[in-house]
């Protein structure tokens, strides 16, 4: 993948992602699985930026938080996704966590493979919810991911900065979605606008305080819908 694709697609996932932390809404199984294309860019021409390429879906695991009370400690979603806190089943943002899953995505667009696969290639268990007696193979592999332990040498200087920003065991030092675009590399050759209300300067966040944030038509908004109506309790 070039990078001028893999920063559109990359783009819009963060235009995605934040628009939901905006409104209080974390998603909890970010993953290429649950990431949708508009068209297929490696046979078609890229639409323009103005025509979103990515659709985030899959929002059954989500949750609507209370930014004042924002802790959950359902242990869901896709163990090569999970962050360090849900691993050790400790309470946790889901705006974090998401954020580290959105990091995993990156450095698998960006290098094939997933950051704490087994050298081996053998695979763990697919998701959380499974094996409760763990082999050696996968406590290993849980053991990879709770140490942040993921060869970055593969990634472009950009990305190896993103990614590291990213996957951060502390969920205190770890980015917030919202911030990744102070990055340069997040504005370079193929990239999406930051979202409205993003700047780097007080004038500029001025004139666009009154725009539509188009971000929300990067997610499926029939889900989100689904999800305002379940009205389900924070857990």
């Amino acid at each position: 993948m070039s990078e001028t694709l893999l920063r559109r697609l990359w783009g819009e996932l963060c235009r995605a992602v934040g628009w939901m932390h905006s409104v209080a809404l974390v998603h909890r199984d970010i993953k290429l699985e649950n990431i949708l294309v508009t068209s297929n860019p490696f046979t078609q021409p890229v639409p323009p930026l103005t025509t979103p390429l990515l659709k985030l879906t899959d929002f059954g695991l989500s949750r609507f938080i209370d930014p004042d009370n924002p802790k959950l400690t359902t242990r869901c979603g896709s163990e090569e996704y999970a962050a360090p806190e849900i691993i050790m089943g400790s309470p946790y943002d889901g705006r974090e966590t998401d954020a580290w899953a959105c990091g995993v995505v990156l450095f698998a667009l960006s290098t094939g493979v997933l950051p704490f696969a087994d050298p081996s290639g053998v695979s763990p268990a697919p998701s959380t919810h499974s094996a409760h007696s763990p082999t050696q193979q996968r406590r290993s592999y849980l053991l990879r991911i709770a140490q942040c332990q993921y060869d970055p040498r593969e990634l472009g200087e950009g990305v190896r900065r993103i990614v590291g920003r990213l996957l951060v065991r502390s969920p205190e030092k770890r980015a917030k979605i919202a911030e990744l675009w102070s990055d340069p590399w997040m504005r370079g050759a193929g990239a999406p606008p930051p979202p409205p209300g993003w700047s780097d300067n007080e004038q500029d966040a001025q004139e666009l305080n009154g725009e539509e944030h188009e971000a929300a038509y990067l997610v499926d908004k029939e889900s989100i819908a689904s999800v305002a109506r379940q009205e389900i309790p924070v857990v």
